[in-house]
């Protein structure tokens, strides 16, 4: 019910003025911190006989370095499904109601949870079209994120009532 407007729509990220979404924003930054340091750590412990000078494929290429890679990327996929099972819901629902981030994140995860199939199909294709985005030097992301961005805002109206 709001005008077309510039002011309308970024001033929709806001919220409602109490914070939630400034809230979870920095649990999603200190969540993303400790990623990367468990991202470090699987480098550290797999990759700490490999030498400094020893750059490049052939570094990944060893045992060390595919176990390396089989053990990050499953870590990584893991805490990718968890960000994902927190914000795919929650961040609209803030957008949307004056609800704090716990219900938000809460109701989130009861989504995903019951509607499994389907979410996980969405996960895969948020994934995909991202990867695809980022081939043409990033540009493909001009057009995706918006895209994935109204297509989750619908999917969003569709499963919560």
């Amino acid at each position: 019910g709001l005008p077309m407007s510039w002011r309308a729509v970024l001033g929709a990220s806001r919220g409602r003025g109490d914070e939630q979404i400034l809230t979870m924003g920095a649990i999603l930054f200190v969540a993303f911190s400790f990623w990367l340091m468990i991202a470090h750590g699987i480098f550290a412990v797999f990759m700490a006989d490999a030498g400094v000078g020893k750059e490049g494929l052939e570094l990944f290429l060893s045992g060390a370095g595919l176990a390396m890679l089989v053990v990050g990327t499953i870590a990584g996929a893991l805490i990718a499904l968890a960000f994902y099972a927190i914000t795919v819901i929650s961040l609209p629902l803030l957008v949307d109601r004056d609800l704090d981030f716990v219900t938000a994140i809460i109701v989130s995860l009861a989504t995903v949870r019951s509607n499994t199939v389907v979410m996980t199909i969405w996960a895969a294709i948020i994934a995909v079209s991202l990867f695809v985005a980022m081939l043409p030097l990033f540009l493909g992301l001009l057009v995706v994120l918006p895209v994935l961005g109204h297509a989750t805002w619908h999917l969003y109206r569709r499963v919560v009532v």
